[in-house]
């Protein structure tokens, strides 16, 4: 007669060292995962577009040129200061704000704005256009959307080469009082991306 511990053993059924086979592979699979996973003591690499601490010359943004919208008015102007506010809190550039050299709805276009950023002495330019910038009166109701879009390009002065491309639009019901707040996400973002962070 065999031994009782030998009995024991090979009495489990063929199920039960199935499922023990298949406890012991999960567990080292999940020790692999975690022992193969991101090194939490190893620093990000980000890549700033631009070198740590340069100054981007933010040329006035061109107001949007929709027809008939008068919040269209002035929107350039706006929307660059909701940008050079959200700039200072940069940790890899600075911010200049420049005056539009030309109309607030006339296009300028990037080598102009190249142009124009060297005359001035800076290495980099910001160059942009609001696209849209539309807040819905108090009286229309809570569904009527605010608007918010614009579009900027950061350009080497150098090389007159485009670093960064950023074109953005949101929309939020009219309880949110004006566009400002989303043009201060998409500034936030912008600041994110040249600072890639």
């Amino acid at each position: 007669m065999p031994p009782k511990d030998s009995q024991d053993i090979t009495s489990h059924p063929k199920g039960s060292r199935m499922k023990r086979l298949h406890l012991v592979s999960a567990c080292i699979s999940a020790l692999f995962v975690v022992a193969c996973g991101s090194n939490p003591s190893k620093p990000e690499d980000h890549t700033p577009k631009v070198p740590a601490g340069s100054t981007i010359a933010v040329v006035d943004f061109r107001d949007c040129t929709i027809p008939d919208q008068d919040d269209c008015n002035g929107s350039g102007d706006k929307v660059t200061d909701i940008f050079m506010d959200q700039f200072t809190t940069a940790t890899v550039f600075h911010a200049s704000k420049l005056p539009r050299p030309v109309g607030v709805k006339a296009e300028l276009g990037d080598d102009a704005a190249v142009a124009y950023a060297k005359d001035k002495g800076f290495a980099y330019v910001m160059n942009g256009e609001v696209t849209d910038y539309f807040q819905a009166s108090r009286g229309t109701g809570w569904w009527r959307k605010e608007r918010a879009a614009v579009a900027v390009r950061v350009l080497e002065v150098a090389t007159g080469k485009i670093l960064y491309v950023h074109t953005d639009s949101d929309t939020a019901n009219n309880a949110s009082g004006t566009p400002n707040g989303m043009f201060k996400s998409m500034a936030s973002n912008v600041q994110d991306d040249i600072e890639n962070q």
